[in-house]
């Protein structure tokens, strides 16, 4: 059982404040609502937004059916949560300011973190942090497969791990992706949400991901797929 978690995704207030021009100018339009899926959305995931920090929740045993890979750590849970970072940020292994510039132009490597719960974890979850969203049978089967591609693999086919520090939850792993300042949490979520089938576009902040996100949800909610919770 894992408690909530609560971590920056790097891309640190002062540099968001630097970008500010260049960051609004890509913010201010809506996913057209022809393209929100309606019909036939059989799952539900959930998309959060927490210090800087953006990631998905979703049912365990669906993530696990695609990625055997995560078998020991999937068997039991109920749901899981996934978010991905630059490595030695993300893991704890350093949180100096110097590490979250350095990550934005040079990251050595990227991680994903994967947090499971036996239980249902909303309570602990405030609402006015993560939006539901309704996804098609085919947009699940897509999203695990994202998730479990972002992962990397030895020789032998299992996930390589890494090591947390200090309060970092969960367990971390490799990614094959590489972190910067257009490609961080952020626009990596924004994938996955397009993985789903959902009309994201990218976005360098995780409010700008959010705001569609959440944008989406209302508008399945309208259409009576399930309660918004505000």
């Amino acid at each position: 059982m894992m408690k909530l978690f609560f971590h920056f995704c790097l891309v640190r207030p002062v540099i968001v404040a630097a970008l500010t021009g260049l960051i609004l100018s890509g913010c201010a339009s809506m996913p057209p609502t022809k393209a929100i899926p309606v019909a036939n959305t059989t799952h539900t995931i959930y998309f959060i937004y927490r210090g800087w920090h953006t990631s998905l929740l979703l049912d365990a045993k669906l993530l696990a059916a695609q990625n055997p890979q995560l078998a020991d750590d999937l068997k039991g849970q109920r749901y899981a949560r996934i978010g991905w970072g630059d490595g030695d940020y993300f893991t704890g292994k350093s949180k100096s300011t110097s590490t979250a510039a350095k990550a934005l132009v040079a990251s050595g490597y990227s991680a994903v973190q994967l947090l499971t719960y036996d239980y249902e974890p909303f309570a602990e979850i405030p609402a006015e942090t993560r939006v539901p969203l309704a996804i098609t049978i085919e947009g699940m089967n897509a999203l695990v497969a994202y998730l479990g591609g972002s992962i990397a693999i030895d020789t032998k086919g299992k996930p390589i791990r890494l090591t947390a520090y200090g309060d970092a939850m969960g367990a971390f792993f490799q990614s094959k992706d590489h972190y910067s300042l257009f490609s961080n949490c952020n626009t990596w979520s924004g994938n996955a949400l397009r993985a789903a089938g959902l009309p994201v576009a990218n976005r360098l902040t995780a409010q700008g991901v959010f705001e569609q996100a959440r944008y989406i949800s209302l508008w399945q909610s309208e259409q009576g797929l399930f309660k918004y919770e505000r």
